[in-house]
């Protein structure tokens, strides 16, 4: 899906996906019934879980929720956010 983005596409296609996200559920605080607005929130949250995998495969996680401890807590050995690691 997004495999031609660069790092900093993909990172901007999670961050308004994020932000959809986040209009959706104000407007579901106040309309819990409406299925439109859940249809939309379980899809962008799908789209917005799909780009943060495909980010963390090719650039590394994002954020501590997104590191393989498979092996060692990496997390620390990358540049962090406010280091440039998003180059946004």
């Amino acid at each position: 899906m997004h495999n031609a983005m660069n790092k900093h596409e993909l990172f901007s296609m999670i961050t308004k996906f994020s932000f959809m996200l986040d209009d959706i559920v104000l407007y579901l605080d106040t309309h819990p019934d409406c299925k439109e607005a859940i249809e939309a929130y379980n899809h962008y949250k799908m789209l917005r879980q799909e780009a943060i995998c495909e980010y963390t495969k090719m650039y590394g996680p994002i954020c501590k929720y997104n590191v393989d401890t498979d092996n060692c807590w990496d997390w620390i050995n990358r540049p962090w956010p406010w280091e440039g690691a998003c180059d946004c």
